[in-house]
């Protein structure tokens, strides 16, 4: 039964990961769409406007479910958006602007 769910787990995994954002494509998805840049820009900023505005305790938090949207939650976020029909770019795009307002609506609740 272990063997079972150890192969499932790593077919999960290995599923979730086709769609995934490497750091070679989102360089070059940085240069050659100008929304997606822009969208990488105003997440950047936002950071550090909640960096400087929030108690550190809460900003580690935030920081902590970053990596968790970075490492799987932004792809599938991405892919959704795909399978209704968009572009990659817009997909990332889209994706990336939703965070930010995940963000701030977060950083509220936090700082409450």
């Amino acid at each position: 039964m272990r063997r079972i769910l150890s192969a499932m787990a790593l077919v999960i995994m290995l599923a979730g990961s086709a769609f995934a954002l490497s750091d070679e494509e989102y360089l070059r998805l940085k240069k050659s769409n100008a929304d997606f840049a822009r969208a990488d820009r105003e997440l950047t900023q936002t950071w550090k406007r909640l960096k400087d505005s929030m108690p550190k305790r809460a900003f580690r938090i935030l920081q902590d479910e970053q990596r968790e949207w970075i490492d799987f939650l932004r792809d599938r976020v991405a892919e959704d958006y795909m399978d209704e029909g968009y572009s990659r770019a817009e997909a990332y795009t889209m994706a990336t602007n939703e965070r930010i307002d995940e963000l701030k609506s977060r950083a509220r609740e936090l700082t409450r």
